[in-house]
């Protein structure tokens, strides 16, 4: 392991822990108070949330948007949802296009080809889909810094709502309203949503208001939309607190209960079950494959999927993103073997890797992949004839979309988030890109943020690990970025066996013992291969996340360790 990694203790509060003991698992009880949700009433509001969302029309601009909209309705105006090829994307436009065919819209879906137009809005695009009869655009999950795109919309006569969820520019594009919770003067209350939960909540308003113009109807209900809500939330690596909570366990619970096609069809192709569906099968399975297709290809057929209307039909396509995964995979492994040659941990703090031959459908995952590895913010480029198109990953503390930003006047676009952006310049500018980013990353890239550190939200010993406290865990589902699974670590556990698994050999399969106590089994994805790893009879100390493993009908806990070290 990483010798300049630390391990920390969240909160030490024994005093806290005993109390809210008297009302939840001890285990339980020890993750809520290290998260500071450390009363009964706290815990409550987190783990079981009314299950109720904003007013959508306190978001700015929502009340022009469905006006605009229910008006292109009325006059039978064609309109078409501009999305995104990504999954928060492609559930986003599926959410809208949805909800409009129930309002009997004139509509459909126009999903950007990555490699002929790019992310985000194209004049190209937008002149084409004008000239095919468009009169209304409607964007999920970007626009909102398309200032030169909407501006030529308008000059040849495209009326365009925005809505988006990604950072606001000072200058908002020419539309007839932007939705996005970032704008500093939005009332709406929780500014967390992925592009699906803007387009979700963009769809309540609307059969909010047409319910209200058709009284004598059955009211029209957005909680079908659920499902691809949740899993283009998760897939987004938003927080999942708040109203991203609620959407997502409502959405979990209708794939349980009713999933549509596509997801069912997904879900099979994956190795999971509806019934076993949490966020970690959504981030891990569904959406790499739902991925998949715009990294290589083109994300219509994802939408299709989500889109399917038969089992049959659904399961074709299923098969054809998880064959188009598996080429992902492939091309991946070796794109990272490229990339880590191109750099030198030892010396560089920010990583800048450029080539013709990467792939720019996953450069983006190259760069996650070196950032996780080596703990290191990571650009990784795709050099192109005239332009060089690259995404980049970054380390928790520095904001890679601001060190974007401070080059702005270089790039052709950019956008993103604090740890994730993507980005396209001219050739000519990649060199005095990385010296202007090296500077930037020498001012505020400090090396405390490039030592990596593990919160532990409690050390235990392994006896405390029995069936009934690993299952009360579960009560903080669904976790993800900003409600991470439980994390607990263990100090002097011996190690009775290991072994490494898996087709290469990556993952490290041990059985592990405490103080004379109960064996359990561990798996620690990827760490097979480091030097040193632990043998039979060591003494070591582990950070895990414990899990109920069922299996021919028993059920045992297992351990999934994130890391170990030498009992110290």
């Amino acid at each position: 392991m990483a010798e300049q990694e630390r391990w920390i203790l969240a909160r030490s509060a024994p005093a806290v822990v005993q109390q809210m003991s008297q009302y939840y698992d001890p285990l339980l009880a020890r993750v809520l108070v290290s998260r500071k949700l450390d009363t009964p009433d706290k815990a409550q509001a987190f783990l079981h949330p009314i299950a109720e969302l904003a007013d959508p029309f306190l978001y700015k601009g929502m009340r022009q948007a469905v006006d605009r909209i229910l008006q292109a309705i009325a006059d039978q105006e064609t309109i078409v949802i501009y999305g995104d090829f990504d999954t928060d994307g492609v559930t986003s436009t599926c959410v809208m296009v949805t909800a409009l065919e129930q309002l009997g819209a004139r509509v459909s879906s126009h999903i950007p080809n990555r490699f002929d137009e790019g992310y985000g809005l194209n004049t190209d695009s937008l002149k084409s889909l004008q000239e095919q009869g468009a009169d209304l655009i409607v964007t999920v999950d970007c626009g909102v810094r398309a200032v030169a795109e909407a501006a030529y919309a308008h000059e040849i006569g495209l009326d365009m709502v925005i809505t988006d969820h990604h950072s606001v520019p000072e200058i908002l594009p020419q539309a007839v309203a932007v939705v996005d919770a970032k704008q500093s003067d939005c009332t709406y209350p929780f500014k967390e949503h992925a592009g699906v939960g803007v387009a979700y909540s963009t769809a309540r308003a609307l059969y909010a208001a047409w319910n209200a113009l058709h009284p004598q109807d059955a009211p029209l209900d957005a909680s079908e939309l659920l499902d691809l809500a949740a899993v283009g939330t998760v897939a987004d690596m938003v927080p999942l607190g708040g109203e991203n909570r609620i959407m997502v366990q409502q959405g979990l619970k209708r794939i349980a209960e009713r999933p549509r096609p596509g997801i069912a069809a997904l879900i099979q192709v994956s190795g999971s079950k509806p019934t076993d569906i949490d966020a970690s099968t959504i981030a891990f399975r569904l959406a790499p494959r739902l991925n998949a297709m715009g990294r290589l290809e083109h994300a219509d057929t994802s939408f299709d999927l989500l889109r399917a209307k038969t089992p049959e039909e659904a399961s074709e396509l299923a098969n054809q993103l998880d064959e188009t995964n598996r080429q992902r995979q492939d091309m991946l492994s070796e794109q990272v073997n490229t990339a880590e040659k191109l750099v030198d941990p030892l010396t560089d703090q920010l990583f800048f890797a450029f080539d013709e031959n990467f792939h720019e459908g996953i450069v983006g995952l190259v760069a996650s992949r070196l950032m996780n590895h080596y703990y290191r913010p990571a650009l990784v480029m795709r050099r192109g004839e005239s332009e060089t198109t690259g995404s980049a990953r970054s380390v928790e503390g520095f904001h890679i979309t601001q060190a974007l930003e401070y080059c702005a006047d270089l790039l052709v676009r950019f956008g993103g988030h604090a740890q994730a952006a993507g980005f396209t310049l001219e050739n000519g500018n990649i060199e005095v890109f990385r010296q202007r980013l090296l500077a930037y990353a020498d001012e505020h890239l400090t090396e405390e943020m490039l030592q990596p550190r593990i919160l532990v939200d409690a050390i235990v010993d392994l006896p405390e690990l029995n069936e009934r406290s690993v299952a009360a865990l579960t009560e903080l589902e669904p976790c993800g970025t900003g409600n991470l699974p439980p994390v607990f670590a263990s100090r002097g556990v011996r190690v009775e066996f290991a072994r490494c698994v898996g087709a290469d050999g990556r993952h490290l399969q041990m059985q592990l013992s405490q103080n004379n106590g109960a064996r359990l089994k561990a798996i620690a994805f990827g760490l097979g291969e480091l030097e040193g790893r632990p043998n039979q009879g060591d003494l070591i100390d582990i950070v895990y996340t414990p899990r109920i493993n069922h299996w021919n009908g028993n059920t045992s806990v297992d351990l999934e360790i994130q890391t170990w070290r030498p009992t110290q």
